[in-house]
C-alpha cells in the first residue's frame, strides 16, 4: 500500500500540474468572486518554479557536494542504485535515461579500482508490472562493458530506496561482505535518502553524487529574467524526494 500511495502521491507534485488546474478553472468558473486571482496565482507560480537562479540555489542547498576524482579512496565495493535503465521487451534491450550518469561513474570507479566488487540493485518501480525487470539484465550488461562475473553482486527485487537497502544487505549476508565499507553511487537529489536508508539498514556507506540538478555555474544575468521550461518540469523530483524523506523518516526507514 505505501509504495502505491507514494506513486499517487507523486503525481500531484508538479508545478505544472498545479497551473494546469488554475488555468482550468479559471476558464470553468467564470461566475468565482474571486477568478482573477485563480490567473495571478497561475502565472506566480510559472514565473517562481521557472526561475533559474532559484532552482540553482535550492538544489545546490539539497544536494551533497562532489567528490573529487583522486579523493576517492578503495573500498570494498561500488553500490550502485537502479532507476536509471527499463527493458524493451520487443527490441530485447535496455533503453536508458539522463540517470545512467550513475552506471557511468561507477564502472569509471570500478576500473579505476577504488573497489573489489560492484554491487547492482534495482527492479521496476512499476505498480503494474508487464515486462520483466531492466535490473534481470543488468549483470549481462555490466559483464559487456567488462566488469568480470566474480566481481559483480546484482539484485532486481528491490522497488525503492528502502527495498534497495534491504535487499543489498541480504545480499551482502549471502556472501559475507556485510562488514564492509562501500561507495553508494546515485543522483545527487536522491542522495540523503539513499544515505540514510543504507545506515538503517546498517551498511557502512560514503556517498559518490552523479548526474547533479544543480548546473555547473550559476545562471548568467539574462537566464534569471528568462523562464525555463525544463526548470519548472524539474521541480517535481525535488518535491517528490523532498516528500519521499519526510515519508521515510516517519516510517523509521532513514
Amino acid at each position: 500500500m505505501f509504495f502505491i500511495l507514494s506513486k499517487l502521491l507523486s503525481f500531484i507534485l508538479s508545478p505544472i500540474w498545479w497551473i494546469t488546474i488554475l488555468l482550468l478553472s479559471y476558464f470553468i468558473l467564470k461566475n468565482f468572486k474571486k477568478r482573477k486571482w485563480l490567473l495571478v496565482t497561475a502565472i506566480s507560480i510559472l514565473l517562481i518554479f521557472s526561475n533559474q537562479l532559484l532552482f540553482y540555489h535550492v538544489s545546490g542547498w539539497w544536494e551533497n557536494d562532489f567528490k573529487k576524482y583522486e579523493e576517492v579512496k578503495c573500498y570494498d565495493g561500488i553500490i550502485l542504485l537502479g532507476g536509471f535503465s527499463s527493458y524493451r521487451a520487443e527490441e530485447n534491450r535496455l533503453q536508458f535515461s539522463k540517470s545512467a550518469d550513475r552506471l557511468l561513474q561507477a564502472v569509471d570507479l570500478y576500473k579505476g579500482g577504488k573497489a573489489k566488487y560492484l554491487i547492482f540493485t534495482g527492479g521496476s518501480s512499476r505498480i503494474i508490472q508487464r515486462t520483466k525487470s531492466g535490473g534481470e539484465f543488468m549483470k549481462e550488461f555490466l559483464m559487456r562493458l567488462g566488469i568480470p562475473q566474480d566481481s559483480l553482486l546484482v539484485e532486481w527485487n528491490a522497488r525503492n530506496t528502502y527495498e534497495n537497502a534491504v535487499e543489498t544487505k541480504k545480499l551482502l549476508g549471502n556472501v559475507n561482505l556485510e562488514q564492509g565499507k562501500y561507495l553508494i553511487v546515485t543522483s545527487g537529489f536522491h542522495l540523503k535518502r539513499a544515505m540514510g536508508c543504507f545506515e538503517k539498514a546498517g551498511i557502512d556507506v560514503v556517498p559518490f553524487k552523479t548526474d547533479a540538478l544543480q548546473s555547473n555555474l550559476p545562471p548568467e544575468i539574462w537566464e534569471c529574467i528568462t523562464p525555463s521550461a525544463s526548470v519548472l518540469a524539474t521541480w517535481e523530483l525535488l518535491f517528490k524526494e523532498w516528500i519521499g524523506y519526510v515519508v521515510y523518516k516517519i516510517r523509521g526507514y532513514v
